[in-house]
């Protein structure tokens, strides 16, 4: 039994779901699933949402958490004038816990953009362009982005523990690799 939470974060079609759901699988019912999406009061919603993981994971479960506050610090520019809170609260709570943070990020944004029209031909996507989405992303975890945000405030995040990386174009062929990776390092940033 592994009591952790790991937060899985990017831009849509970068892997995130199939990542989690190939770690899920292996967990089975120790692992506790969460997907947030947009809601009318994201400062409760993501509040609430962070108190029902650490309450699930001194229950003892695996918590994997699809998207939470980094979203808001990135997608909020886009759709409207900046992020509807200050993270830092949330993000101080779950500290406690010793959460790790996966950025589902591919250093191809190109590849990312072209893969979310693609998807977008075939399936109901949420936003009908994301490339400004996919920029953030790409600039908090490799060097400061220009926004005064909570999350510009971390960044660069690839210099932070609490912090991995996926890039489903150059490892999703490998989720067994991944998921070990992933694991090893929720247990090493838990200690």
């Amino acid at each position: 039994m592994l009591a952790r939470i790991i937060i899985f974060e990017g831009p849509d079609g970068v892997g995130k779901t199939t990542l989690i759901n190939y770690i899920k699988e292996e967990f089975g019912k120790d692992a506790y699933y969460m997907h947030l999406r947009v809601h009318k009061n994201m400062k409760l919603w993501h509040k609430a949402s962070a108190r029902h993981a650490i309450k699930m994971k001194n229950r003892g479960k695996l918590v994997l958490i699809d998207r939470h506050w980094p979203s808001e610090q990135c997608y909020s520019y886009i759709y409207r004038n900046g992020p509807s809170y200050n993270a830092a609260p949330i993000y101080e709570m779950l500290q406690k816990e010793r959460p790790l943070y996966v950025w589902c990020c591919p250093e191809d944004v190109s590849r990312v953009k072209e893969n979310h029209r693609i998807n977008k031909e075939k399936r109901h996507e949420e936003y009908d362009n994301i490339d400004k989405v996919v920029d953030f992303y790409y600039q908090h975890w490799f060097g400061k982005p220009g926004r005064n945000n909570f999350l510009s405030k971390l960044s660069p995040l690839r210099e932070r523990d609490n912090f991995i990386r996926y890039d489903m174009f150059k490892d999703g062929h490998k989720l067994e690799d991944v998921k070990e990776k992933i694991i090893e390092r929720a247990v090493t940033v838990a200690l």
